[in-house]
Formats: C-alpha cells, sequence, structure tokens
C-alpha cells in the first residue's frame, strides 16, 4: 500500500488553497472530499448561466490590525479571534494571482425608514448626526461616559473577553439603550428572528452586528472630525468568489501531484508511521500526516469517540437570486442593509454593480432573509409566486423599484441551517470537541470548521490553506 506524505480532508476553499499551493511547490497531496460542492459555503449557485455568490460574499483587503510588514504565516492563530486582520495583504497577494478585483462602493443601510450611509459593517459615523435619535444618543452617552470608557466590557478590551457578555448587554454598555434601539436591535431581529442575548458579544461579526467605542460615537455626534479607516470591500472583476473556487478545483483536478477521491472517512487509526483511514467505500489508506477541514464532531466520530452533549444553533436562509431591468432599479447602490422591521429582509447584494457590469440591460440582486423572520413579516406564502411577490413587496418598500416590477429571472432557495451562530452552548461544545479531537490525534492539522471557532471566513481560509502549503 502506497504512502501519502500529506492525506487533507474537506471540501472547503482551504483545502483547495492548500491543495494546489502544495502542487505548485512540487509536493503531493491526497484530497478526501468527504460530500459536497469544491469551496464549500463559497461553492457558490449555478443559475441563468452564470455562478452566483451566496449572500454577500467579498474579500477584504485592509483592516485595523494589518501591520506594515504582512506577518509570517506560522504565526496565524485562528483561535484568537479576529487574528486574521493581520493578514490582508497576504490575502490580496494569493487573489490577484488568480482573479482581478474592484474595490465596491460604500455600503448603506435602511433605518428610519432612510437609505443612510452603512453603520452596521461600513464604519460610516456621519449617519450618526441623520438619525431621528441622534440627540437623544449623545446625551445618553455623555451623562456617563467615563464609567462606560471605564467597564470591563468596554469594546476595545472585546479580546480578553473571558467569555465576556452577549451581545444585547455589550452593544447598550457601549453604543447606550437608545441608539441599540433604534438601529442595532432592529436589525439582529432582521437577521435572527429575534435579539442577540444568546450570543457571545466577542462574535458579534458573524451576524454582521457592530461594537463600537462610546466616546467615538459621543465624539462624532459632537461635530468633531473623526473617521474611523474606511472599511473597503472588493469584488472579482466581472466574476465570483465562487469562480475562484471552481478554478482552484480545476487545477487541483487536472494535477499529477494531487490524487483525489470522493468519499467520507468512517475511520482514523494513528500509529507510530501516520494515520490509517478507512473511507466509506471499504479503501483504506495510509498518510504520514492528516489534515482536517471538516467538523472536529465529525473528526471525533471518525475516531470512535462520542461528541459534547452540546447543540449548535443555525440561521435558517431564504436566499433569493434575481435579474430585473436595469431601467426598474430607482437607486444605484452596492450592498444594503435593512435596519428596520417594515420588510422581512436584512440584506441585498447588487451584483452587477460590484462585479463591475454597467453596460447591461439587465441587473442581479441577491436577496437575504431570515427564512422565519420573512414568514413573521409576510405570513407563511403559499408557493414560490407568493414569496417572490413578497419580495418585490418589500423592494418597493424601499423605493427600490415599484411593486408591480416583474423580474426576468428569479430563482429561490431555502437553506434550513446555513450559518452557525455564536451561542454559549455551540462554542462550548466546539472547544471541548476540538480538545479531544487533538488529545486523539497528535501532530493533526487543523483547518477550516476545525481551525477555530468561526475562523472560516474568506481571508481565513486563504490563510489557513497557505499556512499548510508552507509547511513541509
Amino acid at each position: 500500500m502506497s504512502v501519502f506524505p500529506l492525506a487533507l480532508v474537506g471540501n472547503g476553499l482551504a483545502v483547495l488553497v492548500a491543495a494546489t499551493e502544495r502542487a505548485r511547490r512540487g509536493q503531493p497531496t491526497l484530497v478526501l472530499n468527504p460530500g459536497g460542492p469544491w469551496g464549500g459555503y463559497f461553492a457558490g449557485i449555478e443559475a441563468d448561466g452564470q455562478r452566483w455568490d451566496a449572500g454577500m460574499v467579498m474579500y477584504e483587503f485592509d483592516s485595523f490590525r494589518m501591520p506594515s510588514v504582512a506577518p509570517a504565516l506560522a504565526s496565524y492563530a485562528p483561535l484568537q479571534r479576529n487574528d486574521i486582520g493581520r493578514f490582508p495583504a497576504v490575502v490580496q497577494a494569493f487573489v490577484a494571482r488568480h482573479q482581478d478585483t474592484r474595490a465596491i462602493a460604500t455600503p448603506q443601510m435602511w433605518a428610519d425608514g432612510r437609505w443612510l450611509p452603512d453603520l452596521l459593517l461600513a464604519n460610516r459615523l456621519e449617519a450618526l448626526p441623520r438619525l431621528r435619535c441622534a440627540t437623544a444618543v449623545r446625551a445618553e452617552l455623555g451623562a456617563d461616559l467615563a464609567q462606560r470608557v471605564a467597564s470591563p466590557w468596554h469594546a476595545q478590551r472585546k479580546d480578553r473577553w473571558q467569555p465576556g457578555p452577549h451581545y444585547d448587554d455589550a452593544s447598550r454598555l457601549n453604543h447606550g439603550a437608545v441608539l441599540h434601539a433604534a438601529v442595532f436591535a432592529p436589525f439582529a431581529r432582521q437577521v435572527l428572528n429575534r435579539d442577540a442575548s444568546h450570543l457571545q458579544g466577542l462574535y458579534h461579526r458573524i451576524p454582521w452586528l457592530p461594537l463600537y467605542w462610546p466616546e467615538t460615537l459621543h465624539a462624532a455626534l459632537g461635530g468633531e472630525a473623526l473617521v474611523l479607516p474606511a472599511t473597503t470591500f472588493s469584488h472579482p472583476v466581472g466574476a465570483s468568489v465562487a469562480d475562484l473556487c471552481r478554478a482552484l478545483a480545476e487545477a487541483m483536478e487536472a494535477s499529477p501531484r494531487i490524487s483525489l477521491r470522493h468519499a467520507a472517512v468512517q475511520r482514523i487509526e494513528q500509529g507510530p508511521a501516520g494515520c490509517t483511514l478507512t473511507l466509506a467505500d471499504g479503501a483504506s489508506l495510509q498518510a504520514r500526516r492528516l489534515a482536517w477541514a471538516a467538523t472536529p464532531r465529525q473528526g471525533l466520530a471518525a475516531c470512535g469517540l462520542a461528541p459534547h452533549p452540546g447543540t449548535e444553533s443555525r440561521l435558517p436562509l431564504l436566499l433569493a437570486l434575481l435579474r430585473l431591468p436595469r431601467a426598474a432599479l430607482k437607486r444605484d447602490f452596492s450592498v444594503l442593509h435593512l435596519a428596520a422591521p417594515d420588510t422581512g429582509l436584512y440584506r441585498i447584494n447588487h451584483v452587477s454593480a460590484n462585479r463591475g457590469e454597467a453596460d447591461r440591460d439587465d441587473v442581479r440582486l441577491v436577496l437575504e432573509a431570515h427564512s422565519e423572520r420573512f414568514a413573521v413579516q409576510h405570513g407563511a406564502p403559499a408557493d414560490d409566486a407568493a414569496t417572490l411577490r413578497a419580495l418585490m413587496h418589500d423592494l418597493a418598500v424601499i423605493g427600490l423599484v415599484d411593486e408591480a416590477t416583474a423580474p426576468h429571472f428569479a430563482k429561490l432557495l431555502r437553506l434550513p441551517a446555513a450559518l452557525p451562530l455564536p451561542t454559549a452552548e455551540g462554542l462550548a461544545a466546539w472547544h471541548h470537541e476540538q480538545a479531544c479531537l487533538r488529545d486523539a490525534l497528535p501532530g493533526l492539522e487543523l483547518l477550516g470548521a476545525s481551525a477555530g471557532p468561526f475562523a472560516t471566513s474568506l481571508s481565513d481560509q486563504i490563510v489557513q490553506g497557505l499556512r499548510l502549503a508552507e509547511i513541509d
């Protein structure tokens, strides 16, 4: 039986990056896909003659934490929340080898019954004085600003929160009750169909919720010329991130240095010379090193070990892919977050604008909604036609199109467990299972869903794949 130097288990982006980078360096790899499309969440959706990304899937080539010199990949720490913020230059250099990209226009938000600069993801503080509650927000923050700044739950100390407050408490402390109730709580309800009191504050960006410093908000409301570093999102020109995944998968499938098998790993046995992997199809393979990009729970099952009794909460998603007449669109935008309860949506992504396609008669939009929240707003639509009518009504409410606008193409997808949420129970289960997996398989390399809690972003997975490729 031949022995592979490395067996890489999984189908996510980190697997594609690691395998193709190793092949580029002349290193052979066995890749085992336990099921699912290459790229995982980032594989996108084939519809209407192109690959669509599943919502707002963008590159981030800058961050607040980005150093002047890119750090060594070996220093990447997926267990440390937001450590990926040190590596945007690494991500950009990798992407530039495969795709041309463009910075998109700054996202906007729907709040107070108006289109405003985006305060949720894009840090556009100029939205603050335009809120109807602006005077009340500043008065509340000013009354006890020193206590908020000194609090152990101040946002600047969040990396040291163990485990820290849930999001609603952290938001009220840092933003004040007025701003929380006016913008952030309504957005949380649009995304989650409930408040965010069950989510750990440290992971507030998983459901796209912000956490500002109170003194920053107070200063901005006081008219100070205070500007946070721009949050810039970039998009492939005339393409999608899913196209990157497809290109990497094709390179992997064509490489003589990569051996591919499509089968789940049912059993892992570790010995002095490495691991023996028994597959679902009965085959037995050996590898000196093993890299695991499936979940820790799946790894424990392959080792014959019991999972943690805790359960994972996940977001049910309604996704709508639309192609509309360009003339029907009343506003230009890139991404819109909806932070008000007058629609069933929480985000709209203008695919055509972000791809740089300005010369076509049609435009493509991706609409995102919590499926249960959408049903609360509209009742349970009887069929796809009724759902589409409700979606067009929501677009009309925010002044984007006339309600009678007829899409040239529409595809609806309902994903009952699309995205994991950072609940205390889910995080405890994940940490326990990862620790047990490491104990069971010393030396195991971990990627994707097993690397760190919620270390599965686009940037995280690229860096994880590059880091593994550096290890001989």
